[in-house]
């Protein structure tokens, strides 16, 4: 299991680990640092050990690099990107001299996003570092953790100056203990109160390597304005590699949505465990890639008593849910999928969804479309069978077709008329059976959500943010806003599981969990991915239940998206068919344990 958690419960975590296990808060801030100086060191060594030309640090030969970096650590999805040091895949390498100019430091923010966890005890790099590093440090605990990640770059070699974005009078407690440390042990800081001027802070960016951010960490709950607004302006107008401790200054660590200025990171140093804010699209914009290090705490007895509030989908659990075929299967026993989708102009949607459901096992998939769209359906047609709805007897045509499936998929390209919200009706609310309810299917039920409430049978609702939204009835902006609660509202209302699309979509169940999946890469934002996803889960439906199903589907369909773009290189181009074409060899690979990704077990 790799947990995610609150604001709240990532509080809880550490006043449970200081007050009931008696580690004091300065141990864990000590921990937090440290690690946060590993990591940082280890960017460092590998920004210095690349090729002349690359990414090497000013100042300075390349020198090769140590055992330990010579291959990218690993990721929890490494084909994703490799998530150590360096210029991330795709992204515009930084000149000869370590720096960027404005353009090459927004290239580099490239849409992907990959999480490492980072293993205990670090100091992973080769000693004196050759590095001008400018910490930015808050009055609260996000400083304290800047002030002891300056002190251990400082204690190995690097050229460290610390800003405090206050003065000094307003640092107390472990966070006072560690800013009186670094300075004591000689330490440069400038104070930058409200009302300084900040042309020193931009004096020293302009000529570092990189720049730490500690400004704010998960505590934060109001937007942020006046100084320190400008201090974080001042952070983004920065050419060199940015580096945020925990979370970004200024994202809100439950939404992953901006309070007012946000600090745009390229790497992110989160302590103890994944924060669910850094795992939404904006928030994993604005954190970069981000890596985990622990507290130096045991996780079990903490997390028991303080909970978790969602979690990510791993390959092994995935791979786990299936097994072998007995010899003697047959059509019937491996899966009978009924797709009903499709109309005149849309039939592309139900042949995706189709296909996919044979592509992830079904025996038998039959598409189930209106009539006069039928025979169009059927020339296009060889593996599947098809059948037509009746507009003059809708529920009885259905009935018929509906007889003996295993599992229905509804929804795409079906159409919106009134024929369609009947034929929608009838399936969603009348049929007990296990159901995909998406795109068209959705939207019939736009501000009525509670009658999905009383729906027989078992339901997985797919939508994106703007199907979502008519659903609640609110933007989809407002969802995008607030993913979390929207899907935890939408779980709430209709009794369904609820899976919403989208960069890091996320899985939320009937029994309060949520799941989150990691993996996933632009590529798959093309015409009909959401149609393959649908068939996918259907075909799952057959053999695994609906939790498990709806996390499959969205793992595999995602880990297409990432195997093709390692074989292609690219982030655009995926066609939706392609997307199906790489599902049976993904089943394989996490059935046997092998990463798809890596091809190691």
């Amino acid at each position: 299991m790799i947990p995610v958690l609150s604001r709240a419960q990532m509080r809880a975590f550490d006043k449970h680990a200081i007050h009931h296990c008696h580690v004091p808060g300065v141990v864990l801030m000590e921990n937090a640092g440290r690690g946060a100086a590993d990591v940082i060191s280890a960017i460092i060594e590998a920004r210095s050990a690349a090729p002349s030309g690359d990414a090497a640090l000013p100042g300075h030969a390349a020198r090769p690099a140590p055992p330990h970096l010579a291959a990218p650590a690993k990721a929890l999805w490494p084909a994703t990107l490799a998530s150590g040091g360096g210029p991330r895949s795709g992204s515009v390498p930084p000149p000869p001299n370590g720096r960027r100019d404005a353009d090459d430091a927004r290239a580099a923010r490239v849409r992907a996003f990959p999480v490492r966890h980072v293993p205990s005890p670090g100091q992973p790099a080769t000693y004196p570092l050759h590095a001008r590093v400018v910490v930015v440090c808050g009055a609260g605990n996000n400083g304290g953790d800047g002030f002891v990640v300056a002190r251990h770059l400082l204690a190995r070699g690097a050229e460290v100056q610390v800003f405090l974005a206050a003065s000094s009078e307003k640092v107390t407690g472990d966070s006072r203990i560690n800013h009186d440390a670094y300075v004591d042990l000689g330490g440069a800081l400038t104070e930058l109160p409200p009302g300084a001027p900040l042309a020193p802070l931009e004096a020293a960016l302009a000529e570092a390597d990189l720049v730490v951010d500690a400004l704010f960490g998960t505590g934060l709950d109001r937007p942020i304005e006046g100084h320190l607004a400008d201090v974080i302006g001042v952070l983004n107008t920065a050419t060199c590699l940015c580096i945020a401790l925990d979370v970004p200054s200024g994202l809100d660590a439950d939404s992953g949505a901006p309070l007012g200025a946000a600090v745009q990171a390229d790497e992110t140093v989160t302590f103890g465990h994944l924060k669910i804010g850094l795992l939404t699209p904006e928030g994993a914009r604005l954190a970069g890639n981000v890596h985990v290090v622990d507290l130096g705490v045991p996780d079990r007895p903490i997390l028991a008593e303080v909970g978790h509030v969602a979690e990510v989908i791993r390959k092994e659990t995935v791979g786990a849910s299936f097994r072998p075929r007995e010899a003697s299967v047959y059509k019937h026993q491996a899966g009978n999928v009924l797709v009903i989708a499709g109309s005149s102009g849309k039939l592309g949607a139900a042949l995706l969804t189709a296909r996919a459901a044979m592509r992830t096992g079904a025996g038998l998939v039959t598409i189930c479309t209106w009539a006069d769209a039928a025979p169009a359906m059927e020339s296009r047609v060889v593996e599947l069978m098809t059948t037509s709805i009746d507009p003059d007897r809708i529920a009885a045509s259905l009935d018929g077709a509906l007889a003996g499936r295993r599992a229905v998929a509804i929804g795409p390209g079906l159409g919106l008329d009134e024929r369609a919200r009947a034929a929608v009706d009838h399936v969603v609310l009348g049929w007990d059976g296990l159901k995909v309810v998406d795109a068209d299917a959705l939207t019939h039920f736009a501000g009525r959500p509670e009658a999905l409430a009383t729906a027989r049978g078992r339901l997985i609702l797919t939508p994106h943010s703007g199907e979502l939204g008519r659903l609640l009835g609110r933007s989809a902006r407002a969802v995008e806003e607030d993913r979390f609660g929207a899907v935890r509202e939408a779980v709430a209302r209709t009794g369904a599981i609820v899976l919403l699309k989208g960069a890091r979509t996320v899985i939320a169940l009937p029994d309060g969990r949520m799941l989150i999946c990691m993996a996933g890469n632009p590529a798959l934002a093309t015409a009909g991915s959401g149609d393959v996803l649908t068939g996918l889960i259907a075909a799952l439906l057959c053999s695994m239940g609906p939790s498990a199903a709806a996390s499959a589907g969205v793992l595999i369909h995602a880990l297409a998206g990432d195997v093709w773009r390692a074989q292609t290189g690219s982030d655009r181009g995926l066609l939706a068919s392609e997307i199906a074409e790489l599902v049976p060899g993904l089943i394989a690979a996490l059935a046997a344990g092998v990463d798809p990704l890596s091809g190691q077990v």
